[in-house]
């Protein structure tokens, strides 16, 4: 009854029968508790409540007590309140005053020197208070200040100062510096288009995910190191491996339908009213629904809905023969996730080991790819 919205009439009189048979056509009526010949207690619905009130009266019945229930009571108590709706304007004051306000700075771009070097400036040097911030003054101040940076740009969202940095490029960075080239995945090479670079390997060898297989410099006659791009098409046999296990004796964690409900109402994350069924299970999980309770209504009360369903284990036993195909082709797909080009697809194979009580099943798939990736230093 707490969560739903109703109202408890206690009467007394004479004629009960008649009296609630007659308004029973105008209300329905619930929970009618005929306590003795005088004595009647009923539930309505809160809405229905000035209605049965005024029957009542108009039919000379003693309303002896009047009990309210329900989210929309509670509401209506709390906007009655002079001392929340003072506690909620003073909130909406404080809140639109340091939304005026910059909290906090997100600076991007920066790489070669410290953003709390730029925080700083800008925190000594500026107001916080919205309104007096001028974003192109901080674009030229910026560019000044640091000699390293050759663009800058403002925006103010929310309460945080964005500033976007683009750094000088120095000539070393750009006549200078190129990547090597790595391998993506472990392998065996079989075959080597080299461009320019130094390769680190030849056709046959083992190379694992990230080795270097070709450097970006050359050697000339003179012996002298001259800084190249690292360019080359490196072909190898990738062995694309995953695992499953099995166990003969598996433990499943499953619902048995059974469920209790926590509900709690709340406006602006504080809690005004709670429901709170007792958890009587030994092992459960947990549903959360936010619901928003704002129709019709100005302050934004929202509702926890919480669902505590009830959880049991099952032991479940089986024997590897009797599933083994299943578990290779699991085995199998899973290995399928690594593998980028199907057509290239060489070999497939498979292992099956034990240990204590569990199979393992390892699934390879060989495929023919290019190793070759860049990565930046």
């Amino acid at each position: 009854m707490r969560l739903k919205n109703r109202t408890k009439f206690e009467i007394c009189g004479l004629n009960q029968e008649k009296n609630l048979n007659f308004l029973s056509k105008k209300v329905f009526l619930q929970e009618i508790d005929r306590k003795s010949k005088t004595q009647t207690s009923f539930v309505c619905s809160y809405f229905d409540r000035k209605k049965a009130k005024k029957i009542l009266e108009e039919n000379n019945v003693k309303i002896e007590k009047i009990q309210n229930f329900g989210p929309v009571y509670n509401l209506k108590r709390l906007l009655s309140s002079y001392g929340a709706i003072s506690a909620i304007v003073i909130f909406f004051v404080a809140y639109i005053l340091q939304s005026q306000f910059i909290l906090q700075f997100d600076i991007v771009g920066v790489e070669s020197f410290s953003k709390t070097e730029i925080v700083n400036f800008i925190s000594k040097n500026y107001s916080h208070f919205k309104p007096k911030i001028d974003t192109k003054t901080i674009e030229t101040d910026l560019l000044d200040k640091f000699e390293k940076i050759s663009f800058a740009s403002c925006m103010i969202k929310g309460q945080t100062l964005v500033i976007n940095i683009k750094e000088k490029v120095l000539p070393e960075e750009m006549y200078g510096t190129f990547p090597p080239i790595l391998a993506s995945n472990d392998g065996k090479i079989t075959q080597i288009n080299l461009i320019s670079g130094t390769l680190n390997v030849k056709v046959g060898d083992f190379v694992k995910k990230g080795d270097v297989l070709v450097e970006p410099y050359t050697v000339d006659t003179s012996g002298s190191i001259k800084k190249v791009e690292a360019k080359a098409e490196i072909l190898a046999e990738v062995y694309n491996e995953a695992e499953v296990s099995h166990s003969e004796h598996f433990v499943e964690v499953v619902r048995t339908g059974r469920y209790v409900e926590r509900n709690e109402i709340k406006l602006f994350g504080l809690v005004i009213y709670s429901y709170k069924e007792k958890i009587p299970y030994k092992m459960y999980e947990v549903e959360r629904e936010d619901v928003k309770l704002n129709k019709n209504v100005l302050l934004p009360f929202t509702m926890e809905k919480v669902r505590v369903y009830e959880l049991v284990e099952n032991v479940i036993e089986t024997k590897f023969e009797d599933v083994k195909d299943e578990f290779v082709e699991k085995a199998r797909q899973k290995a399928l996730e690594n593998v980028k080009n199907y057509d290239k697809i060489k070999e497939e194979f498979y292992t099956i080991s034990n240990q204590a009580d569990l199979t393992f099943v390892r699934y390879c798939i060989v495929t023919e790819e290019n190793l070759g990736v860049y990565y930046d230093n």
